[in-house]
């Protein structure tokens, strides 16, 4: 099977190895030339369908893992629209299946989110995968699965996820990591090489439309709690107080860009994984072995 993967980062490197361990040929395509293991690069801008249809021409499936250039609302809708409409070009021309990676933004504030729930985000990224959605819908021909996973934990979490390398790094160590909202409140998290594996078994499969990929739904007090025990150390999270997060967001960009979606982290966020894991069954990693391999990789 011939891929392309659009955009590198802390899934997609993985999902790069991961296609070619299977023997598929994987083109990557994103910012810059720096090499992707498994992959052959194309560095360019994924926006441009100039760029882009070359690279997917005689493609099977394109695999949209692209981020906007920035964690901004202003980015978010600038960009994201550029690169979908990209994206579909270059499947349209390839005749490939599309494999969005997606996260869980567009359904809003709601007591338990399957792939049926109302698309009801207030937020401006949130209204971002909203359209987005609504515009594979559109497309007549294509192919498509979006694929949705909570945030993530695991090998090679990168920069703002609240369980990145580094933050694992400090548990690890014995470092005590401040969390926002409410630290005992349950949370849907997915551990990256799930969402890896999800993304292939998608891929080579001929299901469409809308999936929960698997989540590991856990306080993320206690999450720290087992990662600590994992490495032997006693370690209890740290509540940032609400007070401090709302001063705060006025000067951290971070914590400016989370207001709209403090509803994920100030009370319960209950994500319904059945679907998938009745038609894949046995994929998903058990937490207690997730969790031993997150700390193994930590630095």
């Amino acid at each position: 099977m011939k891929v392309v993967v659009v955009g590198a980062g802390q899934v997609g490197v993985g999902l790069v190895a991961a296609l070619a361990a299977k023997g598929h040929e994987v083109r990557v395509a994103r910012r810059s030339a720096t090499p992707v293991p498994g992959g052959t690069v194309f560095a360019g801008d994924a926006r441009d369908p100039a760029f882009l249809v070359p690279v997917a021409a005689g493609a099977d499936v394109v695999f949209h893992c692209a981020n906007p250039s920035a964690y901004t609302s202003e980015a978010w809708e600038q960009e994201f629209p550029l690169l979908g409409e990209a994206i579909i070009a270059a499947c349209k021309a390839s005749g490939a299946k599309l494999v969005c990676l997606d996260n869980l933004y567009s359904y809003g504030e709601a007591e338990l989110r399957t792939e049926s729930t109302a698309r009801n985000a207030a937020g401006r990224k949130g209204r971002v995968r909203v359209a987005w959605e609504q515009r594979l819908a559109r497309e007549p021909g294509l192919r498509w699965v979006d694929a949705r996973a909570g945030d993530f934990f695991g090998p090679g979490t990168e920069g703002q996820s609240l369980f990145s390398a580094a933050t694992v790094a400090g548990i690890k160590a014995g470092t005590r990591p401040w969390l926002v909202g409410d630290p005992d409140a349950t949370h849907a998290f997915s551990y990256v090489p799930d969402v890896v594996r999800g993304l292939v078994v998608l891929a080579e499969s001929d299901e469409v439309g809308v999936w929960h990929l698997p989540v590991t739904q856990v306080a993320p007090a206690t999450l720290v709690r087992e990662l600590g025990a994992a490495a032997n150390q006693d370690v209890a999270a740290r509540r940032l107080p609400a007070w401090l997060f709302r001063a705060a967001s006025w000067v951290v960009p971070l914590f400016r860009e989370l207001r709209e979606t403090m509803y994920q982290w100030d009370r319960p966020f209950r994500v319904d994984d059945s679907r998938f894991r009745s038609r894949f069954p046995d994929l998903a990693t058990p937490r207690e072995v997730a969790v031993a391999s997150t700390i193994a990789a930590a630095a």
